[in-house]
């Protein structure tokens, strides 16, 4: 309840963040420049605020996983660029042009919605299922500015916009309206915002070559999965909760010093190390694959929500059901291992769709975890043999393991279509959507 009182505060005050602003600038004005004007006012905080939730503040965080973080970013992204030109066009009709100052607002509403275009085709799946959206992405796709790690570095360059805008909305305040505290608040709000960004982007990483981890341990679990152990040279590790993940960066010169998210399969009541498995699925972790103890890298984190169901699971009859597509199994290896670690005696049960055997990883913690833990059961499931895992075939796994509905918690991180499939089964057995949590598999 707690948890749910703090999200409705957080949320309450970025929806509200315009409204200090508007109090000023709307005093006096009539409809015609007051609506215009309110419009800019919520487009410009909620564009300022892409900066705070892109800085991934850890105040926040804890209370929303990282992947609902990042879908809200995005979402709310979308929504103040689309007041922004209505705000635009209104205030164009409405007031006319500044000349000085409009130009600084059109370049950043042109900046805003070349990246924003951009980001949505190649950085998400949105609209993966539209034919053009997938002949375009096809057709683009040997280009470099298309790739992934391209397109990140593409998307940072919102804050020239961000910028832009700032000196467009501070202007209209001083020359046009001539109010000097109008001027000061939105400048405040633009500097607080640039200061998330700032320190994200520049005093974090610095901070985090201070906190340097060795790795002490390199396993090829198969030929395309990798599990590197780490410890902290200064012998502390920070606190986190199993199933969560960090980003890592390698400080080695065959890699470049940016960060990945990969999940941790350490569980937090080992303090002495933590545990990472990376699968070769790209340019970054097709390198990692060869890496070798003694390399030096920095950790930032941890984040992500899936440990939520384990905060109550003990001392009570609660399951703990886990779905895993693919790699999206690496976090629920941490839930495991903290339930282990606790001797929880409450039933648990990973079902792990893979495209077959070969696939199969982690063989031995797998056995460890059904040799200590009599109430937890292991199913692999194999599309090649079985076709794809969809509403009647998972029905049919939570008869041959018992899977209480009514007291379970179900757990699910894999590819988004996976995740969609389960939680529609779960939904049609009349499950809370509060007792589903998901996380996608890569951010």
């Amino acid at each position: 309840m707690k948890r749910k009182a703090i999200q409705f505060m957080i949320l309450a005050i970025y929806f509200l963040s315009p409204l200090p602003i508007a109090f000023i600038s709307l005093k006096g004005l009539n409809f015609s420049i007051a609506a215009p004007a309110f419009i800019g006012t919520v487009s410009y905080t909620w564009l300022l605020s892409e900066l705070i939730t892109a800085a991934r503040p850890k105040f926040i965080e804890k209370y929303f996983s990282l992947d609902k973080f990042h879908r809200f970013h995005g979402i709310m992204a979308i929504v103040a660029l689309a007041l922004g030109m209505l705000h635009k066009e209104w205030a164009s009709f409405a007031w006319g042009e500044f000349e000085f100052s409009t130009v600084f607002g059109d370049f950043a509403i042109m900046l805003f919605l070349l990246l924003t275009v951009l980001s949505v085709i190649f950085m998400t799946g949105w609209l993966r299922r539209i034919k053009i959206i997938k002949i375009v992405k096809d057709t683009l796709g040997g280009f470099a500015f298309t790739k992934y790690g391209t397109m990140k570095v593409l998307h940072n360059f919102n804050i020239v916009a961000i910028i832009a805008l700032s000196v467009h909305v501070i202007t209209i305040a001083y020359f046009v309206r001539a109010d000097m505290t109008l001027t000061m608040m939105y400048a405040l709000y633009f500097i607080v915002s640039l200061g998330f960004y700032v320190y994200h982007k520049l005093i974090r990483p610095i901070l985090l070559k201070k906190n340097i981890y060795t790795i002490t341990d390199v396993v090829n679990e198969t030929d395309q999965i990798v599990s590197l152990t780490l410890a902290a040279e200064n012998g502390r590790i920070f606190d986190y909760k199993a199933g969560q993940f960090i980003y890592l960066r390698v400080k080695d010169e065959n890699y470049t010093f940016e960060e990945h998210p990969f999940s941790l399969t350490s569980a937090p009541e080992n303090p002495h190390a933590l545990s990472v498995s990376i699968k070769d699925s790209g340019d970054y972790t097709h390198i990692i694959q060869r890496i070798t103890p003694g390399t030096k890298v920095t950790v930032e984190g941890p984040y992500g929500g899936l440990w939520q169901p384990l905060e109550d699971i003990q001392n009570t009859d609660k399951s703990l059901v886990l779905f895993a597509g693919g790699v999206g199994v690496t976090p629920m290896l941490g839930i495991l291992e903290s339930l282990r670690q606790k001797n929880a005696k409450n039933k648990a049960v990973l079902i792990w769709s893979l495209r077959n055997e070969n696939e199969l990883a982690y063989a031995a913690e797998l056995a460890s975890f059904q040799k200590d833990m009599p109430n937890f059961t292991f199913v692999p499931f194999y599309s090649t043999t079985h076709g794809y895992l969809d509403a009647e075939k998972t029905e049919a796994i939570f008869k041959s393991v018992a899977v209480p509905y009514a007291t379970s918690e179900f757990v699910l991180c894999g590819p988004k279509g996976f995740m969609h499939t389960i939680e529609s089964t779960l939904v049609s057995k009349d499950v809370s959507k509060q007792k589903i949590h998901f996380e996608s598999f890569g951010l």
